[in-house]
């Protein structure tokens, strides 16, 4: 079932204004209650909100939030919640890529930080896929989410980790962007043809 947009929800949501010392971790939890509820606009300002704490140098944190995989994880998330917004507003070009270029940062900054998290090159291929098709995009897609692929279900410190229930979703998808890397090449192949034509009118 799709939720229905009015056109004012439509756009980048203000940060919400929360009390000064608001514990990120509950900043965290406040975005992903709005995720169960698919408020994705609301989610983003709370996942933001956490992120500019974060990375505020001025503000002390605790040892376990200054690990870069916490702070790949906010990101990881925000980038979902710009991957569903793009999905729910197919149809309108325009607002569809631009949610999907905000996605595709966030997944290439949650792979900056935390190159081991599958789920963020998941979405990076989600992200490129959102975008308008070109082979190149088809070719960092494919990239993305094989290394996705890859990955092991759990456990260990080293190499990329994804977990199973991502693992089908994350096939389709790169089947997604091989059928649309043939399309991309195969629209680039000139027309023999044609070329011979264009070389007689010229």
């Amino acid at each position: 079932e799709k939720r229905s947009f009015k056109e004012e929800n439509l756009q980048v949501p203000q940060k919400p204004e929360v009390p000064l010392f608001t514990p990120i971790e509950q900043l965290k939890e406040h975005g992903n209650e709005c995720v169960k509820k698919w408020e994705y606009e609301e989610a983003i300002a709370f996942y933001s909100a956490a992120i500019d704490l974060l990375e505020d140098s001025e503000v002390g944190h605790p040892p376990e939030l200054m690990d870069p995989k916490y702070l790949a994880v906010l990101h990881n998330n925000r980038a979902q919640c710009f991957i569903s917004l793009c999905r729910e507003v197919q149809g309108e070009d325009t607002l569809a890529r631009k949610y999907a270029m905000r996605a595709n940062l966030d997944a290439a900054k949650a792979i900056e930080l935390d190159p081991t998290n599958g789920k963020a090159h998941y979405r990076r291929g989600c992200a490129v896929l959102g975008m308008a098709p070109s082979a190149s995009r088809s070719k960092e897609a494919i990239r993305h989410l094989e290394v996705a692929l890859a990955g092991r279900a759990s456990g260990g410190k080293d190499g990329v980790v994804l977990p199973n229930s991502f693992r089908n979703e994350v096939s389709k998808l790169l089947d997604l962007a091989k059928g649309r890397l043939d399309a991309c090449t195969e629209a680039a192949v000139p027309d023999v043809e044609q070329c011979r034509e264009n070389c007689r009118q010229q």
